[in-house]
């Protein structure tokens, strides 16, 4: 006979009562049947299996119940002893951080996160977690790495992040990542933590120094961004590399490569031209158009890569695809955005930006993996206008107009808005407001591209530059706001495009 809710309900009062978990599981599974999401009818199923010993066996039914009552301390307790009857220990902590985040004065939840990381290393007596971004290779090289170089001698903290290894921008660079930290992927935790990012405690949260993600913890766009270069200016002049390609793997890179020609004496200056291809192949269903200002026409960098074969180095181009190309019949030019490695081509990527003589880039993704090695780096066609981050490096930034008008660029960096009308600062614009009010970026010509390299060159010395500015630099140092986000770095404007574009640079009062 088809038992009603009520009947059924209070058949597992009863059955509780008389310690028939099998029963009460059998109602309890009924239930469900009729209301399958119903958080309350989950839990007495969960506490007849417990009654039977066999609550951690199904850890989707109490992933289930967690994302249904996450804030109910119980769910973690029960996630946690389902990982540790499984050995994930990694997970096991994650769950006990996400109850004491219910319940900070929980003493069990205390005293068994103590224990277990006690048992993981006696040096740990609390844990910092994050997500990761993982499907933009910039975003993947920027977040795990400064944070570890700035907590290097911090060794009484276990950092665990969490990714969702369903897209992931470059491979190699994240064994490479897994190699060096500890990193759960789990679409499970991933999505629980998008979900509802306040769940987990602040005092468990490692926030990395430029982190996109905050704004599910509050944070505007604009303090991200002006909190996040701060960070990654300070890091990256202060710490020093942490992570390192493998000896093993060095030797393998440089196999590879004497296939193509290129030996490990060689002067290697690696190209990154950022377009639009990659981002319309890899997310056909997003409209990343917003983007489009940082992007440059290649052929504008043919007499500088010229120059660069001429004085002896070979020139790698990098990237996983393009729709544009040079037109140069050079065995010491090589593209691997069109003649690509098919099996190690992301190996390929990041190796040769830890071990070229300087990198030209865009501010684009190669750009930060270059940065995580020290690698100099110049970039061209640089817009928004911001300083590059990484220990070494100059750059050449984009020109502003609105409509026929060339815009001073040290004006926006003292906060120019777009009109009088309104407050929004150019410089923490989106592209589509720019856009709106008449603005357009113009590309660096080829000449001021290749008095840019032919500057950079002669600056770079066994992968590290001169950072001392010229008068020139000093000067347009001076003239920068004391609380720009990107003032306190040596990686200015280079002395060339200061000369040519003197007007830009003067703040007019």
């Amino acid at each position: 006979m088809e038992l009603t809710i009520k009947s059924l309900l209070q058949n597992i009062t009863k059955f509780e009562q008389q310690g028939n978990f099998e029963y009460s599981l059998l109602a309890a599974n009924q239930l469900l049947l009729r209301d399958p999401n119903n958080a309350e009818y989950l839990l007495y199923k969960l506490q007849a299996l417990d009654g039977l010993g066999r609550v951690s066996s199904d850890l989707q039914l109490l992933q289930h119940y967690a994302n249904m009552r996450s804030t109910d301390i119980t769910a973690f307790l029960l996630l946690y002893k389902a990982h540790m009857a499984l050995s994930n220990t990694a997970e096991a902590i994650i769950s006990l951080a996400f109850a004491s985040s219910i319940d900070p004065e929980d003493i069990e939840c205390q005293n068994l996160l103590s224990s277990l990381l006690a048992e993981v290393d006696p040096k740990y007596k609390t844990v910092k977690i994050n997500i990761m971004t993982t499907s933009r290779i910039g975003h993947l090289a920027m977040e795990i790495e400064p944070l570890l170089r700035q907590q290097q001698d911090e060794g009484d903290c276990l950092y665990i992040f969490i990714s969702n290894p369903a897209n992931v921008a470059n491979d190699y660079l994240y064994t490479l990542l897994k190699s060096c930290t500890n990193i759960v992927e789990s679409q499970y935790w991933f999505n629980l933590y998008v979900s509802r990012p306040l769940l987990l405690d602040d005092l468990f949260f490692a926030e990395f120094a430029y982190d996109i993600n905050l704004s599910l913890r509050g944070l505007s766009s604009e303090q991200i961004n002006v909190r996040g270069f701060q960070n990654l200016i300070n890091i990256y002049q202060k710490f020093p590399v942490c992570i390192g390609v493998p000896e093993e793997d060095l030797d393998f890179g440089w196999q590879l490569l004497a296939h193509l020609g290129i030996q490990k004496n060689d002067k290697i200056v690696c190209l990154h031209v950022r377009d639009s291809d990659y981002l319309s192949k890899q997310f056909p269903a997003q409209n990343f158009d917003y983007h489009d200002y940082r992007d440059a026409k290649i052929d504008s960098y043919q007499i500088a890569v010229e120059h660069l074969l001429e004085v002896g180095y070979k020139v790698v181009r990098l990237g996983s695809s393009s729709n544009q190309s040079l037109s140069i019949k050079n065995d010491n030019y090589i593209d691997f955005c069109l003649d690509r490695h098919e099996e190690y081509g992301d190996f390929l990527d990041v190796f040769l930006l830890s071990q070229c003589n300087f990198f030209i880039a865009n501010f684009s993704g190669p750009f930060c993996v270059a940065a995580m090695f020290d690698t100099p780096v110049l970039v061209i066609n640089g817009a928004p206008f911001q300083h590059p981050h990484s220990k070494y490096g100059r750059f050449i930034p984009k020109r502003l107009f609105q409509n026929n008008e060339e815009i001073n660029l040290m004006e926006v960096c003292h906060g120019k808005t777009f009109s009088e009308a309104t407050q929004e600062s150019i410089l923490l614009y989106s592209h589509l407001r720019l856009k709106e009010h008449g603005y357009h970026y113009l590309d660096n010509s080829p000449e001021d591209i290749l008095s840019a390299v032919k500057e950079f060159d002669n600056l770079v010395i066994d992968r590290i530059i001169n950072d001392q500015p010229t008068i020139l630099q000093k000067n347009y140092i001076s003239e920068l706001p004391k609380g720009f986000c990107h003032r306190n770095t040596p990686n200015v404007v280079c002395e060339s495009f200061l000369s040519q574009y003197p007007h830009l640079f003067k703040l007019i009062n």
